[in-house]
């Protein structure tokens, strides 16, 4: 479960830019997570919620939990695909499946909120 880890590194994060903005308590910490990452919402949101936010300044925040979506690019013919164009991992414009990743595969700390 490598959720509780991309939880502390995320807590760790909200800690550091609480303590630099002088924050004495966390009213709301929003966090992005890529459709593409491998990262179970619910794994993540039980960790921070249950495990890293009581006792600590953001005891009470609210926790917002996003989804980016997954966007590639063919590199074969070029097209940018996003997965609402296509679920497959195939090109829908020439059908090949030599894609990049450009969004929607990362787990991010989007903005904390504060007193």
């Amino acid at each position: 479960m490598h959720e509780l880890g991309i939880a502390q590194d995320l807590f760790h994060i909200v800690e550091d830019k609480a303590k630099e903005n002088n924050l004495k308590v966390v009213t709301k910490i929003v966090v992005v997570v890529g459709e593409a990452s491998g990262i179970e919402e619910d794994f993540l949101r039980h960790n921070l919620m249950d495990h890293l936010m009581p006792g600590s300044i953001a005891e009470k925040a609210e926790l917002e939990i996003t989804t980016e979506p997954l966007q590639a690019r063919c590199l074969a013919c070029g097209k940018e695909i996003d997965s609402q164009q296509s679920s497959s991992l195939e090109c829908p414009n020439c059908g090949d499946n030599n894609l990049e990743i450009t969004q929607g595969k990362n787990v991010y700390l989007q903005t904390i909120e504060g007193e």
